[in-house]
């Protein structure tokens, strides 16, 4: 038997785990059985997280030994972490128990046993831990404008200035580690996308 064992995290409450679920579901329905974890508004920084603790212990279990194949599954190497080390003593640990970690958005198999599989992990490791700073700096160029600039937010329309606007275009979603769109725009400044859209042609 097969066993698909998948993991969604996002960082903070106002982010959620609909569209990485999804993504994940649709993956792990296909094998003989699927479980999930998961970590909601907790920082891939932290290496201590309850969904991937118990991710990881149960892969340390007798439970696991009724499995032929086993594979853990996460959308991107971001979501186990944040941090180049815990990335690759979570892959460490799970590649020793035979378990196989898939890149469920692109279908790629993390093989950590292969010197070309470690120098993918290495990378990609590294990629998210400069992603993570780069976003963490941007995020507060953007929170230091709003405040030295005194913008203030609302939900009515005379309360959303255009400068705030633009400030928040300058943001990184932490949710899809792009520029805020104009519906997040709209939900950080409580307004709605068509008011957003107004000012902006105004």
């Amino acid at each position: 038997m097969k066993l698909a064992i998948t993991y969604s995290r996002c960082s903070t409450k106002k982010q959620d785990l609909e569209t990485q679920n999804k993504r994940l579901f649709d993956w792990g329905n296909n094998y003989d059985k699927h479980i999930h974890y998961q970590d909601l508004a907790i920082s891939g920084k932290k290496d201590s997280r309850k969904g991937v603790n118990d991710l990881i212990k149960f892969c340390q279990s007798s439970e696991i030994e009724v499995y032929d194949e086993i594979y853990v599954g996460v959308v991107e190497l971001s979501r186990i972490g944040r941090s180049i080390s815990f990335i690759h003593r979570t892959i460490e640990t799970l590649s020793k128990l035979n378990i196989k970690i898939v890149l469920v958005n692109s279908g790629s198999i993390l093989d950590y046993k292969s010197l070309e599989g470690r120098a993918l992990i290495g990378g990609l490791a590294l990629a998210s831990d400069i992603e993570w700073m780069l976003i963490s700096e941007r995020n507060q160029r953007g929170r230091d404008r709003i405040k030295t600039d005194g913008i203030k937010v609302g939900r009515k329309k005379n309360d959303i200035s255009i400068e705030a606007i633009k400030a928040l275009q300058e943001k990184i979603n932490p949710r899809t580690d792009k520029l805020y769109s104009l519906r997040d725009i709209a939900k950080e400044l409580n307004s709605s996308p068509a008011t957003i859209m107004r000012r902006i042609k105004n």
